[in-house]
């Protein structure tokens, strides 16, 4: 049987070494899940949705998770720099059209290395706590997928297609209505929305 505590203060340091900036430890009840949260996917509607394996509505519903939630025991909250600051953000969405967005490609590229940068911390920290007995950890990472130039659920609608990297992709906390402010409050780590110039990916690793 697995050593909780120690194993989850190891993977804490692990997170850390493995670039994030924090890592704390949560009861797994205390996370916290909100309906509201897969409405915001809707509305106003991103652009992901339907198009990416890691969102609704191909990720488990809130109702789904919170059954599934209910047998973990623990849970770890990480966090990681975005190398952005709120002049950045605001210059990329502040009244900009859907046009506008997508010719902003430094933007685009400074946010998919950090973004995928960050799903590695995850999915590898996923790996380590299979490898230490617990067979049903699980990893959420932050934001839409973007390991693939284009997902193949990216017609919209259904896919057949099986997802190309399924061992790094992971879904964020929000795809599965996972509150990220109230969540990472719980674990004394903060989220700042509207973003300040101290951005940060959070994603959440459970364990049982």
């Amino acid at each position: 049987m697995p050593n909780a505590d120690a194993d989850t203060r190891t993977l804490c340091e692990r997170a850390v070494t493995l670039g994030a900036r924090a890592a704390r430890p949560l009861p797994a009840h205390a996370v916290v899940v909100d309906p509201r949260v897969a409405l915001k996917c809707r509305v106003p509607l991103c652009p992901s949705y339907g198009r990416n394996l890691m969102c609704p509505p191909f990720a488990p519903a809130p109702a789904d998770f919170a059954d599934m939630l209910r047998r973990y025991a623990t849970a770890i909250v990480v966090q990681q720099p975005i190398p952005l600051t709120a002049a950045d953000i605001e210059r990329r969405f502040g009244g900009a059209d859907v046009g506008e967005l997508h010719d902003d490609t430094g933007y685009q590229r400074v946010m998919a290395d950090s973004q995928n940068a960050f799903a590695a911390v995850m999915s590898g920290l996923e790996r380590q706590a299979l490898a230490m007995g617990y067979r049903f950890a699980a990893a959420f990472a932050g934001g839409d997928c973007c390991l693939c130039e284009a997902c193949v659920a990216a017609a919209g609608g259904t896919t057949t297609e099986a997802c190309r990297r399924p061992f790094e992709a992971r879904p964020s906390m929000e795809a599965v209505g996972i509150d990220v402010v109230a969540t990472a409050a719980a674990a004394g780590l903060a989220v700042t929305f509207p973003a300040t110039d101290d951005p940060v990916w959070t994603g959440l690793l459970l364990l049982d």
